[in-house]
């Protein structure tokens, strides 16, 4: 890079950062009620990603998890090979005057291959549905965030 485009660079970034400028998303903090069964994984989770100090003006209903384990392949001894792992979450969000914002059922699923059914596959197993429901939960936020903007 030369010396003129980097100068112009830091140029542009010092006016755009002194003039105010920002994005034009609506940072406000997100917290919300979360109601399910005690043992919910889900919503254990996604508890811990909200702003615990900001007003609760959502009440989130957290159904139970349903994870499905299908066998996608077998090797040539009958034995499995991999399997396609989903999981599935129904979810629906109050606004603070109990109107219905959303229902829907959050769903992801990810391939596993070269699986036996030694200790360690199965944590890896454990380990897929721990990141498809942080995926779950991503998605879930970015929604949230969406309906706090409106």
């Amino acid at each position: 890079m030369s010396k003129i485009n980097l100068s112009v660079l830091i140029i542009t970034t010092a006016l755009l950062s002194s003039c105010g400028f920002h994005t034009p998303i609506k940072n406000t903090p997100l917290n919300a009620s979360i109601v399910s069964e005690k043992s919910n994984a889900f919503a254990s989770e996604l508890k811990t990603r909200f702003n615990q100090s900001a007003n609760q003006n959502l009440t989130i209903q957290i159904g139970p998890e349903v994870q499905k384990q299908q066998t996608s392949s077998y090797t040539s001894g009958n034995v499995v090979n991999s399997y396609t792992l989903s999981l599935s979450v129904p979810v629906k969000v109050y606004s603070a005057n109990q109107t219905l914002l959303l229902a829907q059922d959050l769903k992801a699923s990810l391939h596993l291959s070269k699986i036996t059914s030694s200790q360690a596959d199965r944590l890896q197993i454990e380990e897929s549905y721990t990141q498809l429901r942080n995926t779950l939960i991503k998605k879930l936020i970015r929604r949230l965030s969406k309906l706090n903007e409106n």
